[in-house]
């Protein structure tokens, strides 16, 4: 070549370069810019890997790998460069000779393998960075290693913990939990967990709940080596503190074991199995706060109108309901590669429950009680397939089948006095039911050079028989205080002294001996009989939901994330075939000189719709008044009596009760928006501070209306309504702090809430005007806190705290009436006309009934609030050969989250190879191949007595009072610190 030619090519090079640079933005001008994909052998994706360019001389860069595995270096100078790659559970990648030009857009891919076997491997503390990505908010919270060990292995206590850690989730359904990517059903033994997340992502168009609240729990897969573990726990009466409401205890104890196997099955599967055995003797605490029996140490209940009997406190000895429980769980999953892109998982989980004397409350005597069982099968089945390097498809198949039974301890008709107790049998009656649930998923992620495109699809079906004979044997209702044959009402003409001719004199009595109040109870006079006649026992009911949805995280910039998605959704039986919810957030990081952003803002805003549940769509089938007819009578009169619930009326004198859908039922749906702030703190830590507002419009709520013929009531018409609302505003700031030796983190939210429903079994007081019970929302709590971590003592001791405080949640003043004649006992006093207090009667007034008056407001006062700390205590020994993985690296775990699209359960992935910091199965692990870890779990190690909600129906003679300590988390029910001792083998 000539060298006119080769500076006339020279001259159009650089006239073209010129022209491509005129037309970059600037920064693409100031250096090049070098980007790929991080994969695995398989050609997955790699969330979280670390890549590094470094030249011959001069600062190297860095970046790490998103969660679609993408990285990108901006501002390369030309040069030649070394590149390097490190994640977790993979040999460091290494690449020389990367030669970038001035200006160029390099691309280069980065394939990782797998880490060998005898490498040793250094634990460090995880680097806890702020990121850009949908899925990385740092007001999340992800689980994983010896974090887990801060929760408990009780499932019914971890469900709460889990409940505690979503935080105080947005209107009356609370948050939603998952595992493996299917709601519902029973957690799976904590030893099977691999990893838990909370309020990840929280616009993502790919759920139906709103995300602030979502639990996520995902399961471990198999190992390409045996381990295994076994762990026996146990507690008894005499290392817990007792329930200081409670009085004498019948000793009681909880024996549970754990266990689990995992490893490989051939070359290409592996399989891990799991289970658990619960023999749980517990108390039910007894407490009524009143009670009428013949003397003072008398457990047995007088009937109505027996003058020998007279209002005294239930005796201290019998408080204490022996209550034995047996649980127990098995949960297989195997994990087959069908081909290299390809991953097949299939998990099986069975559980079995039965409990004598269940059902009992603070106010429920023994009578009242019902033994029941039930069982649960699930199959989960997965195929992850990588259609091509950018392109990865999930399908994901669940079949659930549930078994139930329920029988009362006895027949008896149910007997209610109002803010005191319930006694007689159980108006549940006995059932059997059976239950179905089928959910397909199909879900697509492509991974783009700026966007990570997700689309796909759910449908669920539910059904459940139920044969029933509940409230067959009927119910009285007293309304305690207000006996329309005491004198006084009497003289106010609220009675005529002729109807109560025989009941005057009993109603003398009772006020002459003493007693602060009389009883319609011991004057035998039931303000209301509800008794069922069964034509149709067993009863079917169905329901289908869909839901679709298409999302893109576009990154225009390396510190700009744009996601917007749109959902559809639809189900059956009620209007609900016009469900669209579009969701989109926004995440800038604040741009810096040197290193990746430190700073991030996020703002999102979506609409999200809840379901209408099946149990309610079956309670309208089984009481429609042809399967079975409701009759209610109000007044009775004297001979209206539990051993002659034949003389109560008859069906001429009736008012029958239905349950209904109401004609224009729709799904509920909450609009929420946040705006917050992710702030790097150091290396080890992240704050976020966020703020959110939420509505709920069209909610659930229920309504007793009157069926009017020729202006004579006929009966209620009981129907379910979306007319509910609620507006929440909440402030949460969340920290996370990870070290060598120690990792914390936690959350505190700041929340006010007003509603006029609880639920779409909440009644409002006015069938016509549900806004006369807008107010205070019961389901929302002031402040609310939680703190978890896990740090590392001397002497080889490791400690698990979780902290969780609240402050006090509303409650409901009730006049123990039914004041506006609905057939329902949840009507409020007016005020009186002293000062307000919510531990005086006398600052309310009941109105009589039918008369027209103005209610205090719903959720007036405030129950008290409530701490807890449990603390988890453990020391592993470690003997035979080492393993050269102190940390408990014990095996790779053939994980389909690296098929990209986070196994079952979703996008993400990552983490999960080789046991966790923890060691594989719960337990430590000491570099040694067996490993004995004993360890100590406390619960309300403080010994603070959690209060339960005071008494709030204004006839009781203890309004106002707590009567009962609260229940889960703050502590067990039957007692207020516990002490659990554990035993963990390892291997």
């Amino acid at each position: 070549m000539s060298f006119r030619l080769r500076v006339s090519l020279m001259i159009c090079l650089m006239a073209a370069l010129c022209g491509f640079v005129a037309a970059t933005p600037l920064q693409a001008q100031t250096g090049a810019t070098v980007r790929g994909n991080v994969v695995d052998p398989d050609d997955a994706l790699i969330p979280g890997a670390i890549v590094t360019l470094t030249p011959v001389s001069g600062k190297a860069f860095t970046a790490t790998s998103q969660s679609d595995g993408t990285y990108t270096i901006k501002g390369v100078p030309a040069g030649t460069y070394s590149l390097t790659a490190t994640a977790t559970g993979f040999g460091t990648f290494v690449k020389l000779g990367v030669r970038v030009a001035a200006g160029a857009a390099v691309a280069q891919d980065i394939k990782m393998a797998l880490q060998e076997q005898s490498q040793v491997v250094q634990v460090t503390a995880q680097s806890a960075q702020v990121s850009v990505d949908a899925d990385s908010n740092a007001s999340s919270t992800v689980i994983k290693g010896k974090d887990l060990e801060a929760l408990s292995d009780d499932p019914d206590e971890l469900s709460s913990e889990l409940t505690a850690l979503a935080g105080p989730a947005a209107g009356p359904n609370g948050g939603q939990i998952y595992v493996d990517g299917f709601t519902g059903g029973q957690l799976p033994p904590k030893s099977s967990i691999r990893e838990i997340r909370v309020n990840q992502n929280p616009f993502s168009a790919q759920y139906d709940r709103v995300g602030f609240g979502r639990v996520e729990v995902f399961t471990k897969p198999g190992t390409d080596k045996f381990h295994g573990s076994a762990s026996l726990q146990g507690n008894n009466s005499s290392f817990n503190s007792t329930n200081p409401f409670q009085g004498a205890v019948i000793p009681y104890h909880t024996i549970f074991f754990l266990g689990q196997l995992t490893g490989p099955l051939t070359k290409s599967s592996s399989f891990t199995i799991g289970g658990s055995h619960r023999t749980i003797q517990n108390n039910s605490l007894i407490n009524p706060t009143a009670f009428f029996s013949n003397s003072p140490t008398s457990a047995v209940l007088c009937a109505p109108r027996d003058f020998t009997c007279s209002a005294n406190a239930y005796p201290a000895s019998a408080r204490s309901v022996f209550v034995p429980q047996t649980r127990w769980d098995i949960s297989p999953r195997i994990d087959v590669a069908l081909g290299e892109k390809n991953t097949l998982t299939t998990r099986f989980q069975y559980e079995s429950n039965s409990t004598q004397n269940d059902g009992l409350g603070t106010s429920s005597l023994p009578t009242s009680a019902y033994n029941d069982g039930s069982t649960e099968a699930t199959l989960q089945v997965s195929d992850s397939q990588i259609v091509s390097s950018k392109i990865v498809n999930e399908t994901r198949f669940e079949y659930q089948h549930t078994t139930g039974y329920q029988n009362p301890a006895s027949t008896a008709p149910q007997l209610t006095v109002q803010g005191a107790f319930t006694g007689g049998g159980s108006s549940s009656g006995t059932f059997n039911n059976t239950g179905t649930h089928i959910e397909v998923q199909n879900y697509t992620s492509i991974a783009l050079a700026k966007n990570f495109i997700r689309f796909g699809g759910r449908m669920r079906f539910n059904s459940e028989d139920l044969t029933s004979n509940a409230n067959l044997n009927g119910t009285f209702t007293y309304s305690h205080l207000l006996d329309p044959c005491y004198p006084a009402n009497i003289a106010a003409g609220s009675s005529t002294a002729a109807n109560c001719a025989n009941t005057t004199t009993l109603c003398n009595a009772a006020n002459a001996v003493g007693a602060n109040y009389v009883s319609s109870y011991q004057c035998g006079t039931p303000s209301q009989f509800v008794k069922a006649t069964i034509n149709t026992p067993t009863i079917n009911a169905r329901t289908t939901d869909v839901g679709l949805y298409a999302e893109d995280d576009w990154k225009p910039k390396s510190n700009l994330s744009i996601s917007i998605g749109i959902r559809y959704e639809a189900q059956t039986v009620i209007h609900s075939s016009h469900d669209f919810a579009p969701r989109t957030s926004v995440s800038y990081g604040i741009p810096r000189k040197n290193g990746n952003p430190t700073t991030v803002l996020r703002g999102g805003f979506g609409i999200f719709y809840d379901r209408f549940a099946l149990g309610n769509i079956l309670t309208t089938y089984q009481n429609n008044g042809t399967a079975q007819q409701i009759a209610t009578y109000l007044n009775p009169g004297l001979a209206c009596t539990p051993t002659n619930t034949n003389a109560c009326g008859s069906t001429a004198n009736s008012l029958n009760t239905i349950y209904t859908l109401a004609p224009n039922l729709r799904s509920s749906y909450n609009l929420q928006g946040a705006v917050g702030v992710d702030q790097q703190v150091s290396k080890i830590g992240t704050v976020s501070v966020n703020y959110l507002m939420t509505r709920g419009d069209h909610q659930f709520i229920a309504a007793s209306f009157p069926n009017m013929v020729n202006n004579v009531l006929t009966g209620y018409n009981y129907q379910y309504g979306s007319r509910g609302l609620y507006n929440q505003r909440q402030l949460t700031v969340n920290a996370n702090v990870r070290t060598r030796y120690v990792t914390m983190g936690g959350f505190y939210a700041l929340s006010f809430a007003n509603a006029n429903t609880n639920g779409a079994s909440s009644f409002t007081t006015n069938a016509y005007n549900p806004s006369v019970d807008y107010g205070r929302a019961a389901f929302n709590h002031t402040q609310f806190s939680v703190i978890y971590g896990s740090a590392n003592l001397p002497w080889k001791f490791t400690a698990s705290p979780f902290l969780i405080a609240q402050s006090g949640n509303p409650y409901n003043v009730t006049t123990g009436t039914d004041v506006n004649r609905d057939s329902l006992y949840n009507d409020r006093p007016a005020f009186s006309n002293i000062a307000a207090s919510c531990t005086n009667s006398a600052s309310f007034v009941t109105p009589t009934a039918g008369s027209s008056y103005t209610p205090i407001p719903i959720n007036y006062c405030t129950g008290p609030g409530n701490f807890t700390l449990n603390m988890r205590v453990a020391r592993t020994f470690g003997f035979g050969p080492r393993t050269g993985a102190p940390a408990g690296q014990g095996g790779r775990q053939r994980d389909p989250s690296r098929m990209g699209m986070g196994g079952p359960g979703g996008p993400g992935g990552g983490g999960g190879r080789g046991g966790g910091p923890g060691g594989f199965g719960g337990g430590g692990n000491s570099g040694r191949k067996y490993n004995l870890t004993f360890g100590a779990q406390g619960s309300n190690i403080f010994n603070k007595v959690p209060l339960g909600t005071p008494v709030g129906t204004l006839t009781s003679p203890k309004f106002g009072q707590p009567v009962n300590i609260g229940g889960r988390p703050f502590s067990s029910g039957s007692a207020v610190r516990t002490i659990t001792l554990q035993a963990t083998f390892n291997f």
